[in-house]
């Protein structure tokens, strides 16, 4: 789809001109006024029918590369552009809509293209909105070759990229051995045998072993099939609660406190994925449903991440997404709150506790996550969302300064 063209800055000049000139020679007739009239003209008239007619003549543009990211990450995002014509090409500005950034529209130049030449042209984007994303066209800017007229013209290359939520790498995570693992006389726990990470022995194999748990050398030496075994993993019970109630999310677009506990969840998954754990997971959708998933850490992952792509806030109170759920959390279980407001949290610390779980609350309230200014820094007040937190329990508070060491050191629920 094209559009007609337009004068520059360099162009509406040389038409006010044309236009004075033509004046000038209607009043005052004469050979060389008449002949300064219609050359002015003429490189008007010339300058707008090459930019009109020839600007995008013969360039092909395809759309190679369109990959998922994260946000926060880098994105590539690559384009070829193919001269079709035996001739040169002058160079043209390429245009694209990127939904999935704050600042959404990037620009890259095309250089000059010889006869049959192929640009690639690869933009570098930050990713900085989570979710699904259709990228549906471009345009192409160029005009004629002395600069007097610009024309943009539209191409469609429809694409589809997903921008998963921020994963924070984590070195450890904060969650305390509430297993009930063996212990030896002197109190200390012990290894038992089970699908944890560190090798526990070997043992003869039995039908559903894995093909890859095959101990070789053991097998050769005692001829028959024998399988390493692991010792059990200290965490078995994790359970992910996320607030997603839209009375207290921060108005901010980009790094708000419904985000950041997006963040949280996704690092806490990719982390506990590459242990052997049982996980839960449960938030409300914009729709008011409410999500609850379990299943073993590694499998349930990906159903996760496919809830929290998409993850919207919503109507349905917190305290009835943790009144759902907190029937169904297993005893000794290591319970993480990841919630915008105080209400209702520590109640359910309370009841939880007495089913010996261990529970870890963090807390983005949304005057901790204020929206950006232009010439202004944000600032947070620490201690005003302190001292609204109810007087029995005291949360790991984050603000959008708060990295992944929340998740890393972050401390049980302290009593106060």
């Amino acid at each position: 789809m094209g559009v007609i063209a337009l004068p520059t800055r360099r162009g509406l000049l040389l038409l006010l001109t044309a236009a004075a000139a033509t004046a000038v020679a209607w009043v005052n007739s004469g050979l060389i006024t008449a002949m300064t009239a219609a050359l002015l003209c003429a490189v008007v008239l010339s300058g707008f029918l090459m930019a009109q007619l020839f600007s995008f003549a013969g360039l092909r543009p395809e759309r190679s590369f369109a990959g998922d990211g994260s946000c926060g990450e880098p994105l590539y995002v690559n384009i070829a552009v193919r001269n079709t014509l035996p001739l040169f090409r002058q160079s043209c500005v390429l245009l694209e809509n990127y939904p999935f950034c704050l600042s959404e529209q990037s620009a890259f130049v095309i250089p000059p293209l010889a006869p049959g030449e192929t640009f690639s042209a690869t933009c570098h984007v930050k990713a900085e909105k989570r979710g699904v994303f259709c990228l549906e066209k471009i345009w192409l800017a160029s005009g004629d070759p002395l600069g007097l007229f610009r024309k943009k013209k539209r191409f469609r290359l429809p694409a589809q990229v997903e921008i998963h939520p921020r994963i924070m790498p984590l070195a450890s995570l904060a969650a305390a051995d509430k297993s009930g693992g063996l212990a030896d006389a002197e109190g200390r726990k012990q290894g038992r045998a089970g699908s944890g990470a560190e090798f526990f022995g070997v043992r003869p194999y039995r039908i559903g072993d894995e093909v890859r748990h095959i101990h070789w050398k053991a097998t050769a030496a005692k001829g028959r099939l024998m399988v390493k075994e692991f010792e059990a993993s200290a965490v078995d019970q994790v359970v992910i609660l996320l607030d997603t109630d839209k009375r207290f999310a921060s108005a901010e677009p980009g790094s708000n406190n419904f985000e950041f506990l997006i963040s949280c969840a996704s690092s806490i998954t990719e982390h506990l994925a590459k242990r052997y754990c049982h996980l839960r997971f449960a938030a409300a959708d914009g729709n008011g449903d409410l999500h609850h998933l379990t299943g073993d850490a590694s499998s349930v992952k990906k159903k996760i991440g496919q809830v929290l792509l998409n993850l919207q806030t919503s109507e349905l109170d917190y305290a009835l997404v943790l009144e759902a759920v907190a029937e169904t959390v297993p005893p000794r279980s290591i319970v993480y709150f990841l919630s915008m407001s105080a209400k209702a949290v520590p109640d359910f610390i309370g009841i939880l506790e007495e089913q010996d779980c261990t529970c870890f609350w963090i807390y983005a309230p949304p005057e901790n996550f204020p929206v950006t200014e232009p010439d202004k820094p944000r600032i947070v007040d620490r201690k005003k969302a302190r001292a609204a937190l109810p007087g029995h329990c005291m949360p790991d508070i984050a603000d959008f300064t708060t990295g992944p060491e929340i998740l890393e050191s972050g401390s049980r629920h302290e009593k106060l």
